[in-house]
């Protein structure tokens, strides 16, 4: 009886001999380890949807179900997708001597960052271009209320319409994916907004720029439209281990109240059918490649997205890997992202923050902006005094028509905003500019 009880119990359980093999011989519990798996799988595709729902929930109520799509995404072609006139209006030379560029700003901040948000957009304001204002969950309903009413009471925002504060306010990590959710998320808005900007760049409330807006866009009314400006580099090496084989979960995913990410004990594969890129960041992008992103018709971009939902410092990736894997895109990088930035030796997690001994260094870098200040430096003072020559609420410009007598604000009366009058930054950042789209440097760009 005991040998037939034995038979029918191997029957039932054919596998009882190898797990009992396996753990008599390696000490591997097959079932008990792996009770970690539940609930590690259920937060992975949970932070996966809320990450698509966190960009999705502004962008996929832009149209209504009678609207029709915008007309740069659908257009009449011999064919029925719409990559074809994409590489057309890509690889298309028509952007030249189009005038001055039109270019799209995200101003984003955290608890406390209102007034300097504020002084970072009069800095950089200009009547051709869009801002789009953030500032996260953790600032106070008051302080957010506060951002919006000081943008709607200024009468040159509420005549031009070209300052957005977002009414969704997202808790944002640094090192988690929020960071880039926020920034799909304002891109989309710009997207459904207008349609009329070339560039999108990402600043802080800690950041500030070192030339105009008329130096800026002189300078870049002279360079292709296609031109992307993301510092970039392989991962390799110990950081493609510590980085892409770590697995992270960012609470700002789910929670109302922001603290740092969490680790996981486990650790994942390195895929193999994308290479992995990083760099800052500060970015300034296309219109062509935000769109491609955005609308992510091969499924690449959303593809890396998923994969940098649980990735460590994902801001300094995603834009970088999809670029860099990307047909269409990868000769349209430029390795710089038009930032002075200073560490410490050795360098260590954050730039150090910039102050009245770093101005010339700042100059000598002939970066349009620099990062990061504190709270009302005496440096930014300096740098409105000699760079942008602000002596009132926005650094004067072409469009700047205004009386100055008797301490008048001359941006007080607008003029014709295609009419630049650039100063001695743009020589500065003309000559940045020749030197990162020289040939010596283009070569190095994503390897």
């Amino acid at each position: 009886m005991r040998k037939l009880y034995r038979k029918l119990v191997s029957f039932r359980d054919p596998f009882a001999r190898v797990k009992r093999h396996v753990s008599s011989h390696t000490g591997f519990r097959a079932f008990s380890d792996r009770k970690w798996m539940f609930p590690f799988l259920a937060s992975l595709i949970m932070s996966i949807t809320l990450l698509i729902l966190l960009i999705s929930g502004q962008f996929d109520g832009f149209f209504g179900e009678e609207d029709q799509l915008p007309l740069d995404v659908v257009s009449e072609s011999n064919e029925y997708f719409v990559e074809a006139d994409f590489k057309q209006s890509l690889n298309s030379t028509a952007d030249v001597n189009l005038g001055p560029p039109r270019l799209a700003y995200l101003i984003s901040g955290t608890k406390g960052d209102s007034h300097r948000m504020m002084r970072t957009l009069q800095a950089v304001y200009h009547p051709r271009n869009q801002y789009v204002l953030h500032l996260d969950l953790e600032a106070p309903p008051r302080e957010r209320m506060e951002l919006a009413m000081s943008v709607k009471s200024d009468p040159t925002f509420r005549e031009m319409e070209n300052v957005r504060v977002m009414s969704q306010s997202n808790l944002v990590t640094y090192k988690g994916p929020t960071m880039i959710a926020c920034t799909l998320q304002a891109v989309a808005i710009l997207l459904r907004e207008s349609l009329h900007w070339d560039w999108f760049l990402n600043l802080s409330a800690s950041d500030y720029p070192l030339v105009t807006q008329d130096d800026l866009l002189y300078v870049f009314s002279n360079l292709s439209r296609n031109v992307n400006f993301i510092e970039n580099m392989q991962l390799t090496g110990w950081k493609l281990n510590q980085r892409a084989k770590s697995i992270i979960v960012d609470p700002a995913l789910y929670l109302s109240k922001k603290s740092d990410i969490a680790w996981t004990t486990q650790r994942r594969s390195l895929p193999n059918s994308f290479k992995l890129f990083t760099g800052s960041a500060w970015i300034m992008l296309t219109r062509s490649f935000l769109e491609y992103c955005i609308w992510g018709w091969d499924n690449f971009p959303r593809t890396i997205l998923m994969y940098y939902t649980n990735f460590v410092s994902s801001p300094e990736g995603y834009f970088h890997t999809v670029i860099c894997n990307s047909k269409e895109f990868v000769n349209t990088a430029i390795g710089h992202d038009l930032h002075y930035i200073a560490w410490d030796s050795p360098p260590k997690q954050h730039p150090r923050s910039l102050s009245l001994k770093d101005f010339d260094n700042m100059v000598k870098s002939k970066a349009p902006f620099a990062r990061k200040f504190h709270k009302n430096d005496p440096a930014l003072d300096k740098i409105d005094k000699e760079l942008l020559g602000r002596t009132h609420r926005f650094s004067p410009g072409g469009w700047c028509v205004g009386s100055s007598a008797n301490s008048n604000d001359p941006c007080s009366v607008q003029g014709d905003d295609s009419v630049l009058k650039p100063g001695p930054g743009s020589e500065r950042l003309q000559e940045l500019v020749q030197t990162l789209s020289s040939d010596e440097f283009r070569r190095k760009q994503c390897s």
